[in-house]
């Protein structure tokens, strides 16, 4: 398999990305609406490219190393080596720890409780990427099979344009379900794989013509890049800072606001990672500690976003009880996506070195897909 040197700074970017998500929704927990709570919301939204982009990384390494004739066996079992176990270990510990604002004892679950952890990934509030990416990887040989028929008869970029209006009217339709019918079925509808279908493709595409996507992408003005993707941060930031503002609460505002932001996000997204890959390129190319600390966080990545709500929900019961400060403080935000971010970090490549422990953290899948 070729190897792309984007790949692990992507992963870097997606995984501080998750961080700034998992912090900055501490906002809920600020009375009233303030600045801090409307920075906050504004980084939350705009830091929720991270989940589009490991698809999109999960959908290019794995159509580049999987083309052609392959082992469906070996597929499938490199696979479940690389995911379920993870998986399996981090729901128990997330059911039995709660690490929603602090860190505690949740008491020992039921087996029902159990059940629906594993089947709607909701031991703790990351694990739905889980249950999504479990969906993409057993049906990855279905979709790219499909995605070459289209691209042998020229048509790739037709069906990528297909696949993202798909992916919109099942996210709209998502939240629409779940303003009439019942939100459990929101929370159903958009951990299934159509919501996130077209940034996998968009991959399997990339994968397929890295090349001519390098090429595209270099014949682009960087300042355009980044307008574009700045653009889109103006845009949907700017609407949810007003809708929260008007109406007093993110959970609070209107069924319109959020269809409008299911439709707007991938114009965000695209854009997004158009900027990280050439944020990829200019740190690769400069070399020197700065490339080599990058690479290496996002070489650590899976492990990161495994264990980071626990670093989070430690360091913000540590810095509370030291400090009397709480999430209404605005010192306290940036004290723990940087603490949250260096300690998973120490944590994950520690552990690394530990016998077997490399599995739960996901290590011995570092430049395998």
């Amino acid at each position: 398999m070729v190897w792309f040197s984007e790949v692990e700074y992507l992963r870097g970017f997606a995984a501080l990305a998750v961080i700034a998500v998992h912090v900055s929704m501490n906002f809920t927990r600020i009375p009233g609406v303030n600045l801090l709570a409307l920075v906050n919301v504004v980084v939350y939204v705009l830091a929720h490219f991270a989940v589009p982009v490991f698809i999109f990384i999960s959908g290019w390494v794995l159509a580049a190393r999987y083309s052609g004739a392959y082992s469906l066996p070996d597929f499938y079992s490199r696979r479940a080596r690389t995911i379920l176990l993870p998986y399996l270990f981090f729901t128990a510990l997330y059911l039995l720890v709660t690490v929603e604002g602090m860190i505690g004892f949740a008491g020992v679950p039921t087996p029902e409780r159990v059940v629906e952890a594993l089947l709607i990934g909701n031991a703790a509030y990351h694990l739905w990427f889980f249950v999504l990416i479990i969906q993409l990887y057993l049906l990855f040989p279905l979709i790219a099979r499909g995605y070459d028929r289209f691209d042998r008869g020229g048509a790739a970029l037709f069906l990528l344009l297909a696949l993202l209006f798909v992916q919109i009217l099942w996210n709209v339709g998502a939240h629409l379900t779940g303003a009439f019918v019942g939100p459990e079925w929101y929370t159903v509808l958009i951990r299934l794989f159509p919501s996130h279908l077209f940034y996998f493709v968009l991959g399997i595409y990339v994968a397929r013509h890295t090349d001519r996507c390098r090429s595209a992408l270099r014949s682009f003005s960087p300042a355009g890049v980044l307008a574009a993707a700045g653009a889109g941060a103006v845009l949907l930031g700017g609407m949810w800072a007003a809708s929260v503002l008007h109406y007093g609460s993110f959970s609070g505002s209107s069924l319109a606001v959020f269809c409008i932001y299911r439709i707007l996000e991938p114009f965000y997204y695209v854009p997004v990672i158009a900027a990280l890959v050439l944020a990829a390129w200019r740190l690769d190319g400069g070399g020197g500690r700065t490339a080599g600390a990058s690479r290496s966080f996002g070489e650590h990545s899976y492990g990161i976003y495994l264990v980071h709500p626990l670093v989070i929900a430690a360091a913000a019961a540590a810095w509370f009880s030291l400090t009397g400060l709480s999430w209404a403080d605005r010192t306290t935000y940036p004290v723990i996506f940087l603490a949250a971010a260096a300690a998973s970090y120490g944590a994950v490549r520690g552990a690394s070195g530990v016998p077997y422990a490399g599995y739960l953290v996901g290590e011995s899948r570092v430049r395998r897909g």
